[in-house]
C-alpha cells in the first residue's frame, strides 16, 4: 500500500499535466453543451436524448455522465457560462471603456443569445429549469450572484452621472433581470415578431426609466461586443 506521504510526493501529477487535463475536460464539456443546445433548439428538451447529444458531440455515451449527472444539468453549465459573461462586462465597466448603457445593452444581448436561438429553445430551457429542483436551485444562486455584478455596473453608471441615483442599484439589477426573462418568456409563448425587435423595444424602455440620455439609445458598440467575446475565449 502506498502511504499518504508517498502519494503526495511521488505520485502527484505535474502542474502541466493537471492544466492539460483541465483544458481537455473543459473542451469536452463545451462540446457536449453546444451539441445539447443545438438539439434542444431543433427538437426540444424532452425529445432530445443523452445518446443523441453524445453522438452530436462525437464522444462515447458514458462520457456524458462524467460531466453531467443528467440532461437537466447541462442547463447548469449554461448558467455558469452566463455568469462568466456578466463578469467580463463588469471588468469592462470598471475600466470605463464605454458607457454603462452600452455595456448593459451588450450584456443583455449576450445573455439572451442562447435562449433566443428559437422559441422552442426558450420554451425548452424554461420548462427544464422548472422541472428539476437541484438545477433550479443552482440557477437561482447563479442569478443572485449575477444580479450583484449587474448592480455594480449600474452603481458605476450612477457615480459617473449616466443614470439617475433615485433607485438602489440592486433593485435596478433585479428589474434588469425581469426585463430579460420577461421578454424571452413572452416571445417564447407568442413569437409574433422577432426577439431582437421585442428586446430592443423593452431595453429602450428600461433605460428611459433610468433617465439615460436619448442620444445613447443606439445599439451597443461593436468594440464592446468584440472585447467581451475575446475575453470569453481567453477565459476558456
Amino acid at each position: 500500500m502506498v502511504s499518504h506521504s508517498e502519494s503526495l510526493l511521488g505520485d502527484a501529477p505535474a502542474p502541466v499535466e493537471v492544466g492539460r487535463r483541465q483544458r481537455r475536460r473543459e473542451e469536452t464539456s463545451s462540446k457536449l453543451f453546444m451539441a445539447a443546445m443545438d438539439l434542444f433548439a431543433r427538437k426540444g428538451f424532452k425529445q432530445t436524448t443523452v445518446e443523441e447529444i453524445t453522438q452530436a458531440a462525437d464522444v462515447g455515451k458514458g462520457t456524458f455522465f462524467n460531466y453531467f449527472p443528467s440532461k437537466e444539468h447541462v442547463l447548469g453549465y449554461l448558467a455558469s457560462r452566463q455568469h462568466g459573461t456578466i463578469q467580463r462586462h463588469l471588468l469592462l465597466a470598471r475600466e470605463q471603456s464605454t458607457t454603462s448603457e452600452e455595456l448593459l445593452t451588450s450584456l443583455a444581448r449576450d445573455l439572451v443569445k442562447v435562449p433566443g436561438k428559437s422559441p422552442q429553445m426558450a420554451r425548452s430551457l424554461i420548462a427544464a429549469f422548472l422541472g428539476n429542483k437541484e438545477v433550479r436551485e443552482y440557477v437561482v444562486r447563479e442569478m443572485s450572484a449575477g444580479r450583484k455584478m449587474v448592480a455594480e455596473i449600474i452603481s458605476l453608471g450612477q457615480k459617473r452621472g449616466e443614470f439617475s441615483e433615485g433607485l438602489a442599484p440592486l433593485e435596478l439589477a433585479r428589474v434588469f433581470q425581469h426585463v430579460l426573462f420577461g421578454t424571452v418568456l413572452l416571445w417564447a409563448v407568442d413569437p409574433v415578431s422577432s426577439l431582437e425587435r421585442q428586446f430592443g423595444n423593452t431595453i429602450r424602455t428600461f433605460f428611459s426609466g433610468l433617465n439615460a440620455s436619448s442620444k445613447s439609445l443606439r445599439p451597443a458598440r461593436r468594440n464592446v461586443l468584440s472585447t467581451a467575446a475575446r475575453r470569453g475565449r481567453e477565459a476558456k
